[in-house]
């Protein structure tokens, strides 16, 4: 009797902690792996000793515990870190086409480098949306647009993460509103009105353990507040007095970018390398 209760709440578990929405894992034992950190290259690096073997290993920084001695930290003045991804959701191409996008935006795209820096800048902001989702994703195992949505709340700041919701409700009431003949003449991200890739963000999520099960309109959220994102910071960077122009065409450096990413309090601290700098409210917070 004993064994077939067990077998019973063993086969309840697994078709509770399945991976229905297309999901990260297996089950919920599988989506909690040991970190080891290793000095190599002269940095530190992350790398997984028991995980679900994802086919992107910069992707797994996501899971990244940072834990730093306190000692050292106090000694070297230095703070704890974001983890650095080198395989990012977006190609550059994808990203000019987004940038020039807009109506307002009559103006070629800016310099490789350029867009280089700023992918980087965002793509720490993807990090703290990517794990702020993934601790409210902890009570259900599952990652819903309502997960995103309110880590976009809690990590940008109000007029930024606003920008992004808006987007990100526009593009899925262009999904639901497609009909059925849509799915199979055209992707997810033309029938969100995206440029950016919703099955790369999907897989993505999935590579990164953000929760057991991901909902597609999870991936659409995120596909759409990071696009948002990138149009806002570009918009700001032009309305910066610091961008010099040449017969009205602003001229885009590296340190232009970040010159005019320093001077705005309400970008500025979410697209720092460090883990205590959420947005404008601490940018300027002490350690």
């Amino acid at each position: 009797m004993a064994r077939s209760s067990k077998s019973v709440a063993r086969t309840l578990e697994d078709l509770t902690l399945d991976s229905g929405y297309g999901g990260a894992a297996d089950s919920f034992r599988s989506s909690s792996a040991s970190l080891c950190l290793s000095e190599a290259h002269g940095g530190n690096h992350w790398h997984l000793t028991d995980s679900m073997h994802s086919r992107h290993n910069s992707l797994d920084t996501v899971n990244t515990v940072l834990v730093e001695d306190a000692e050292i930290l106090e000694s070297t003045e230095q703070c704890a870190k974001l983890p650095e991804l080198e395989d990012v959701p977006w190609s550059l191409g994808e990203l000019a086409s987004a940038l020039c996008r807009d109506k307002e935006m009559t103006l070629p795209p800016p310099p490789q480098d350029v867009l280089l820096r700023l992918s980087e800048l965002v793509s720490r902001a993807l990090v703290r949306v990517a794990k702020e989702s993934q601790r409210l994703s902890l009570r259900y195992a599952k990652c819903t647009k309502y997960e995103i949505q309110s880590a976009i709340k809690i990590v940008l700041s109000w007029s930024v993460s606003m920008s992004c919701i808006s987007a990100a409700l526009s593009a899925l009431s262009l999904y639901n509103m497609s009909t059925e003949d849509d799915k199979f003449s055209r992707g997810k991200s033309v029938r969100c009105g995206l440029i950016f890739n919703v099955g790369k963000f999907f897989r993505w999520m999935v590579d990164g353990r953000i929760a057991v099960r991901i909902h597609e309109h999870a991936a659409i959220y995120l596909a759409a507040c990071m696009e948002s994102l990138f149009r806002e910071v570009y918009a700001r960077v032009l309305r910066s007095a610091l961008l010099e122009r040449d017969n009205g065409i602003p001229k885009f450096t590296v340190e232009t970018l970040d010159q005019a990413v320093n001077t705005d309090a309400e970008i500025w601290g979410s697209l720092q390398p460090w883990q205590h700098l959420i947005c404008g409210k601490n940018a300027s917070g002490e350690l």
